[in-house]
This record gives structure tokens, C-alpha cells and sequence, in this order.
């Protein structure tokens, strides 16, 4: 303080006298109010605790009504055979419900079964009826057969389900029917079980404030939710710690418990980082479960934060303006080399790199230097790193562009030594590697295989994905049934699609000697067939969805017959979709005209001709898709 101005200092020291006066008013106010804080912040726990009442009370007074419905209907929907549609319907619709057990006596008549397990089985949900109990994990019969000695209607305590390792609670109602004496009898239970893990998840998703958040534990204290998903079972209130309540704590936990309305306290939890906390606790009377919420003390006092902050914000301007008149003066005296100062700290962003930053001009000047000389160094090895790597990442896609382009077939003609048949094909990949595929192959002396396919995505992934898709291909092409390697080609795919891509894929097999064409379209774009007489045929039926979707997938096919001269036109989607300069679609209708302005070319001059077609269409517009092409003409 000593090395600054007298300008400086003085302002520093009236400053600090009209902060002080401010702040002693702030907190006589503070004080004064303090009664009134106090009412707020129970007020505030009261409300949002309530909010989670309600929806803990839903998932419990709604599996309860569940149970007491199917024990008022399971009996006629059973005499229908319809008892397990409406029990799997149930658990469908409440997706908190985890299994419903029904038990009926033999004695009822008219019941094809008297036994009926619905459970959730990971995604899927699992139904099971028989004339005989319905076994289940061990922990879920010990309290059904708890729950069955019962004689009124109620709740189990929390237990975990072996069979697919979650924590519920089971509650039962017994089914009921009127005797020729008019008497109720009791014939039967219905026992649903409610998640916990999912009332788990219900809890912790409800904001509690910012930082508050609520748990349910059972009527001897054990948690049944919580946020710490290890605590659930595995430890009760009365294993907080020391610091959590500061007092007897097993005094004070079966208070809580024995508790018939709602309360408060003053905790200091784990979470909180044993910060003080408001934990307001409400008892369900349905099954003795307790609610407790809890709420950090500083976030309840935020909403009457802002009589403070105004008077903190007149307090500052106030001294603002005292400090601005002062330092009006300094100003003035060395403003010539505040000016440099201030270009040279912009510049440097002397805030950033220091922590105290010096209020000496000259020696903000030095050290604004040394920062931007060592910004300027860093920056050219910034730059030098994002190069290299920017330049590992060029080889990395050329050689995946070299890898893809061995698996492509480029030398013509493909079958020299055959006169029957001609083709030729057209690969040009919108970046370093592409997504389409396209094969032809014999399996045998009179089979040919014709390929075409695109894969969803584009770059690296999908070229990976299309190599698979190609050897997968070749793997399963063992007989001459189209759509017999479609399903083993999806299967396999299925089972190795990490990455959820999917293949659109076009499959022809061809006797050469008959010249029939047996194909499946998996969801491809459709294939032309250009006759000797100049008109087109469109190979527009589709035979089901595209590959690596859905494993159990069945898939058609077609037929049709290829007379001599005839010429098959394969593509991707890439040649109808490509844009032109005015982002319009080069479109089938285009495709078509130019395929019968060919008539009569050899497969390599109808590829050549349309790539000249696509130049000229797209002018100087970018190729947006990989464009790739496989002409057949058959000659037998």
C-alpha cells in the first residue's frame, strides 16, 4: 500500500470507510429480520417436501388399487381365458409395477387356471398360468406366503427379487366371493409388487430445490431408496453418522419413526458435506413407510437473499461513485501511461495468468510483455501440434481409402473367358471411403451372384461396416435362393452391429443359362432392366426392411426372366439424389430417359456415358453421396 499514489491510496481508504458503515446496516437488517428467515425456510421444506409425498403416495396407493382390481375381476376375466391378457396389461400399462401374482382355489369353477405369474423380465415382460403354484425366487415365496397368512389386505416389508435383481415391495389382497349364503368368501390372493427401483428413480428424479433430494425408508428404518444406490437395504438411519444429527441418535431416529404427523430437524448429512441441512420427514400411513426430504439451509434462504442484494447493489454504487471521483484525478495526472498500460493489458489479458495483479504501472507493462512473449510461444506450438495431427489424421483416412479400394473390383472384363454375359461397374466415393457396396460372383457353373447395397452414414465407420457387410455376403451365398442369403446375411449382421448401422441392399441371382433372375430388395433403391427394344422395366417391388435391423426378419423375393440383349442397371441412391448447382435431384425420371437414349451399348460404354451425364448435371456443385453403379447385360 505504501508504493501507491496518495490518489490512490485515498480512495482506497474512503472506500473502505463507506463499506463499513454499509455493512453494519446490512446487519442490523439481516438481524432484524432473522425471525422472519426463519419462517421462510420451513414454509419452503414444508412445500417441496410435499410435493414428493404426493407422488411417493401415488406409486403406493395406485399398486394397491391394482392389486384390489384384479381380485374384484381376475375370477371373470379367468372363466373367459382372458385372466392373462389382463394382468399383462396392467403391467404394461404401470410400468412401477414389477410382478402380479395370482393365486386361485381349485375349488372355483369354470377356470381353465388357478395360477398366474406376470413378471418384467429385463425388456421384455414374462406371463406364466398353470393349475398349480407358480414358482418363484426364494425371497419373493417367504414373503408370499407371509403376505397369504395374512387375513386382511397389506403391505410386505422391502426385500430384493433374485430373479432380476431389483428391490420391491409386495402387496397383497385377498379375492373375495359371495357364497349362496350371502357370506364372503375367501378363495384366492392377488399380490403385486411395486419397484422400488423404479419408485428409486421416480424420487431422485424430483427436484427438491438445486441440491436437496428425498429417500423412503421403512418402518424400522432401513433405507428403501436413496440417492447412493449401496445404501438401499444395506443400511438404516440408525447408521448415519455422529456429525449427521450431533445428538442421540437412536433417541432422535425412533422418534422419527414413531411419528404419526410430519416434523422437522436440523441434520448435517454425508452429501451435504455434513453442511447444515432442513430434513422435514412425512409418515405414509398405507404401510408405515417414512418420506424424508432434505434441504440445504443456504439454498432455503436464497429467495429472501434480494432485500440484501439491493441494498448491497446501492451500497456499491454508492461507493463506485466515491471511487470514481477520486480516481478521476490519479487519471488525469498519468493518463499517458495508463493509456499504454491499459492497450498492453487488453492485449495481454494480464487477468487471466495472475492472480494478483499489480496496480503499478510499470510493473504491469513488464509483465504484461513477458505474458504475451510466453502466449506467442505456446501459440506456435499449438499450431505446430493441431498440424501434425491434422496430418495423422490424412494418413489414417488414405489408408483406409487403400484398404477399401482392394476390396472394390476393377479389372475388365470380369469373366473373359465367358461370351454369355457382360458387365461393368462404376465406384466413386463422396469422401476418401464410402458406404455403397456392390459384388458379383459364381457359385456354381450356372449361378450368378449380382450385389448392390448402401450402407446409413458415411466415412470411416461405414466403409468398416460395409467390408463386413460384403465378406458376410460372400460367406452365406451357398445356394441359389435370393432371399435365403438375405436372412443369413441379416443375422450375422445383427448380431455384430454395435454401432446401430443398417445396409439397403439389392441381391439377384442369375441362371445363366436360363436367364432367370431371382432377386430380393431389402429396402434398395430399384433396379432397371433396358431391353433390346429401347423400354425400360422397373424392378420396383420391395421385400422387406433394410439389413442388420431386426434379426428375425423373413425377406421375399422375385423373379423375373432376362431375354438375350437384355441389360440390368444397378445404383445407389447417390445417382437419384445427386444435386445439381440449383439443389435439384438428378431424379429416376432422368435415369430412365438416358438408360433408353443406350440402347443397345455395351455395359462399359452405358457406364461411361452416364458418368459423363452426372458431371454434366452436377456442373460445379460437390458430390454430396457416394455414387456407384453395376451394369449386366445378358448375351446367352
Amino acid at each position: 500500500m505504501l508504493n501507491k499514489s496518495i490518489a490512490y491510496r485515498l480512495s482506497v481508504y474512503i472506500s473502505l470507510a463507506v463499506i463499513g458503515v454499509f455493512i453494519a446496516f446490512i446487519g442490523i437488517f439481516f438481524l432484524f429480520n432473522q425471525s422472519l428467515i426463519k419462517e421462510s425456510v420451513k414454509n419452503k421444506a414444508m412445500s417441496q417436501s410435499n410435493h414428493v409425498t404426493s407422488q411417493v403416495q401415488r406409486y403406493i396407493v395406485t399398486t394397491s388399487e391394482v392389486a384390489g382390481n384384479i381380485a374384484d375381476q381376475v375370477i371373470f376375466y379367468g372363466q373367459q381365458d382372458h385372466a392373462d391378457l389382463f394382468i399383462q396389461s396392467l403391467v404394461i400399462k404401470y410400468p412401477f409395477i414389477n410382478a402380479i401374482y395370482v393365486k386361485i382355489d381349485s375349488t372355483v369353477n369354470q377356470l381353465p387356471y388357478w395360477s398366474y405369474f406376470t413378471y418384467r423380465d429385463r425388456d421384455s415382460i414374462t406371463v406364466q398360468r398353470g393349475s398349480r403354484n407358480i414358482s418363484s425366487c426364494a425371497n419373493e415365496q417367504v414373503q408370499f406366503e407371509k403376505l397369504i397368512k395374512k387375513k386382511d389386505e397389506g403391505w410386505s416389508e422391502p426385500y430384493l427379487c433374485e430373479r432380476n435383481n431389483i428391490v420391491v415391495a409386495a402387496y397383497c389382497s385377498p379375492i373375495m366371493v359371495e357364497t349362496p349364503s350371502g357370506q364372503k368368501k375367501r378363495v384366492g390372493e392377488v399380490i403385486c409388487e411395486l419397484s422400488l427401483n423404479e419408485l428409486n428413480k421416480q424420487v431422485n428424479s424430483l427436484k427438491i430445490g438445486k441440491e436437496g433430494f428425498a429417500f423412503l425408508m421403512s418402518n424400522d428404518g432401513v433405507y428403501i431408496t436413496h440417492p447412493v444406490n449401496d445404501w438401499i437395504l444395506n443400511r438404516s438411519i440408525y447408521d448415519v453418522h455422529e456429525k449427521v444429527l450431533r445428538e442421540d441418535i437412536t433417541a432422535t431416529t425412533k422418534q422419527v419413526l414413531a411419528e404419526t404427523k410430519p416434523g422437522t430437524l436440523i441434520a448435517y448429512p454425508e452429501l451435504f458435506n455434513f453442511e447444515k441441512a432442513l430434513v422435514y420427514y412425512v409418515p405414509i400411513q398405507q404401510n408405515g413407510w417414512v418420506l424424508v426430504s432434505v434441504l440445504p439451509y443456504k439454498e432455503l434462504f436464497e429467495p429472501l437473499y434480494l432485500p440484501v442484494l439491493q441494498m448491497l447493489f446501492f451500497s456499491v454504487l454508492g461507493i463506485l461513485i466515491i471511487y470514481l471521483t477520486v480516481t478521476y484525478i490519479i487519471n488525469q495526472q498519468i493518463k499517458p501511461l495508463s493509456l499504454v498500460t491499459k492497450q498492453l493489458k487488453s492485449f495481454s489479458n494480464l487477468t487471466g495468468p495472475y492472480k494478483d495483479i499489480p496496480e503499478n504501472e510499470i510493473i504491469q507493462v513488464a509483465e504484461s510483455l513477458n505474458y504475451m512473449k510466453s502466449w506467442y510461444e505456446k501459440y506456435l506450438q499449438t499450431q505446430s501440434d493441431e498440424q501434425k495431427k491434422k496430418q495423422r489424421r490424412q494418413e489414417d483416412m488414405n489408408q483406409a481409402s487403400e484398404i477399401q479400394q482392394s476390396f472394390i473390383k476393377t479389372i475388365y472384363p470380369a469373366f473373359p473367358d465367358r461370351t454369355d454375359i457382360d458387365l461393368y461397374s462404376s465406384y466413386q466415393p463422396a469422401k476418401g471411403v464410402s458406404g455403397d457396396l456392390f459384388d458379383y460372383f459364381f457359385i456354381d457353373d450356372e449361378h450368378l451372384i449380382l450385389t448392390m447395397g448402401d450402407v446409413s452414414g458415411k466415412g470411416v465407420p461405414a466403409a468398416f461396416f460395409m467390408s463386413v457387410a460384403q465378406t458376410t455376403i460372400k460367406t452365406n451365398a451357398l445356394v441359389p435362393k435370393a432371399n435365403i442369403i438375405v436372412e443369413k446375411v441379416n443375422k450375422e449382421l445383427c448380431t455384430s452391429n454395435y454401432h446401430q448401422f443398417f445396409l439397403t441392399l439389392f441381391l439377384g441371382v442369375l441362371n445363366v443359362k436360363t436367364g432367370i433372375l431371382e432377386y430380393c430388395n431389402a429396402a434398395h433403391t430399384p433396379g432397371y432392366v433396358l431391353t433390346k427394344n429401347g423400354k425400360v422395366k422397373e424392378l420396383a417391388q420391395s421385400h422387406g426392411l433394410p439389413l442388420g435391423l431386426y434379426s428375425d426378419k423373413s425377406y421375399g423375393s422375385a423373379k423375373i426372366q432376362l431375354n438375350r440383349d437384355d441389360t440390368l442397371v444397378l445404383y445407389t441412391d447417390g445417382v437419384t439424389e445427386m444435386l445439381n448447382e440449383n439443389n435439384e435431384q438428378y431424379s429416376n425420371h432422368q435415369l430412365v430417359d438416358n438408360l433408353i437414349s443406350l440402347t443397345g451399348k455395351s455395359p462399359k460404354e452405358i457406364v461411361e456415358r452416364l458418368e459423363k451425364s452426372f458431371k454434366m448435371y452436377m456442373g460445379h456443385a460437390q458430390q454430396a453421396d457416394d455414387i456407384t453403379m453395376l451394369v449386366f447385360n445378358y448375351k446367352a
